[in-house]
């Protein structure tokens, strides 16, 4: 699908932060840069703040003394001096407030309208009222534009819009403000490129496993991909992000590790991803996860399936626990429940776990006040593979929702009401 050409017009002069039209379409614009549409952000000339994406500080800020048909001239020569390339041009609120220059860049969209080829939509941000009978220009504020659609935002209201402008519902779509989480939270960039390279919006369940790759074995890093392979063969949609440090060294062993993970059915960056990867991709070298993204990251996933040998105070469960992860840890892990708080032992039999705290499963550990390489000091007790299935639908049945975070995300807006405005297509209004 070829990309429409797309201009958004403003009259803002800088961002005020506690003004929600200007959040708004930083949010807008951000969402069209990460969908890497080409589109171009016009704000008034005098604006100095950088913020906005794509901006191009240009648009006439007449003086409030000069009379309003030079107002309509100046914006109307910036129109067409800065528009004839665009397919489609949004206007922040311009076709309904009147204070200011509204009205006069009213007038001028509707001059330089039949000369430009681009469809207008015009983004109604203040409730709308019953038409009212009122003079020009006022009467350009309630007066449908040719060639031009209203958004407005919220399903609810778009008949009274529609009586508003003396037109029809077909003439008024619905797109939400954007509400991204990771936006919202200011997450870092190699968070936002993880959740976007493994579709993280669109996963049931979602781990992050920070380890050191060269004790990836005494960390159970295998009890874990064994885990997703089951939840994934159980029908969960999965992401695993392996942060793994100290890569280097052992690449070739990672290589392997993948194609084990293939031969379960995980597909990498599908369902799972080693960030040494990409952190080699962004930076040429293989470095940890900052602790920026893994924080980050730690927010949006739900479970975390930890089968260390021997710990003495686990930081991976602790971050897991204060981001609300379910804990699906090793019974066998001296103090397991000490950390891993509360919860039920899966007794590899039939009738499941008991609803309530964490999932404890048995599994291989170092024996406590046994030294290493001595008699006894591997207790091993390997879950067998038949109750991967039982522990995977306890986990789906368990893992709590993070889909409440995704209700407005760039993806949902984006995919269900924006795209299919802007390019054809069914808008949910």
């Amino acid at each position: 699908m070829k990309k429409i050409k797309i201009a958004i017009l403003t009259t803002f002069r800088k961002f005020d932060p506690g003004y929600a039209l200007a959040v708004g379409w930083l949010e807008r614009a951000k969402m069209l840069k990460y969908f890497d549409q080409d589109f171009t952000m016009f704000v008034q000339s005098n604006c100095k703040d950088t913020c906005y994406p794509n901006m191009k500080a240009v648009l006439p800020h007449p003086d409030k003394d000069v009379p309003f048909e030079i107002k309509v001239s100046q914006f109307e020569k910036a129109f067409l001096k800065y528009l004839p390339d665009y397919d489609v041009i949004l206007t922040a609120d311009f076709i309904y407030q009147k204070k200011g220059n509204f009205l006069p860049a009213n007038q001028a969209m509707r001059n330089v309208q039949p000369k430009l080829k681009a469809k207008w939509y015009h983004w109604i941000h203040s409730g709308w009222t019953k038409r009212y009978r009122c003079q020009y220009p006022e009467k350009l504020r309630i007066t449908m534009m040719d060639n031009s659609t209203l958004v407005y935002m919220n399903k609810s209201e778009t008949a009274g819009v529609a009586q508003m402008y003396a037109t029809t519902e077909d003439n008024v779509a619905c797109v939400y403000n954007p509400k991204d989480y990771r936006s919202f939270n200011e997450f870092s960039e190699d968070a936002w490129d993880i959740t976007k390279i493994l579709d993280i919006p669109n996963k049931d369940i979602i781990q992050i496993f920070p380890h050191c790759s060269t004790r990836a074995g005494a960390k159970g890093f295998h009890t874990v991909i064994e885990t997703f392979a089951a939840l994934k063969r159980n029908g969960a949609k999965v992401a695993l992000i392996l942060a793994n440090s100290h890569a280097k060294s052992v690449r070739s062993h990672i290589l392997s590790l993948k194609t084990e993970m293939r031969n379960m059915g995980l597909i990498e960056k599908e369902d799972f991803i080693f960030t040494s990867d990409l952190m080699n991709q962004k930076y040429k070298s293989y470095l940890p996860l900052p602790r920026r993204a893994v924080a980050d990251l730690f927010k949006v996933s739900n479970v975390f399936v930890f089968a260390s040998w021997r710990e003495v105070c686990p930081n991976v469960v602790l971050e897991a626990k204060i981001n609300s992860n379910l804990i699906v840890m090793s019974e066998s892990l001296a103090c397991g429940r000490e950390f891993g708080g509360k919860g039920y032992s899966k007794n590899l039999k039939e009738e499941g776990y008991k609803n309530e705290g964490a999932i404890y499963f048995e599994c291989s550990a170092k024996v406590p006040g046994v030294a290493d390489g001595s008699r006894g000091d591997m207790n091993v007790v390997k879950i067998k593979s038949k109750y991967y299935d039982a522990l995977a639908k306890e986990i789906i049945r368990r893992a709590p929702s993070r889909k409440h975070l995704w209700e407005y995300s760039f993806e949902t807006i984006w995919n269900t009401q924006m795209k299919p405005l802007l390019y054809g297509g069914e808008n949910e209004n």
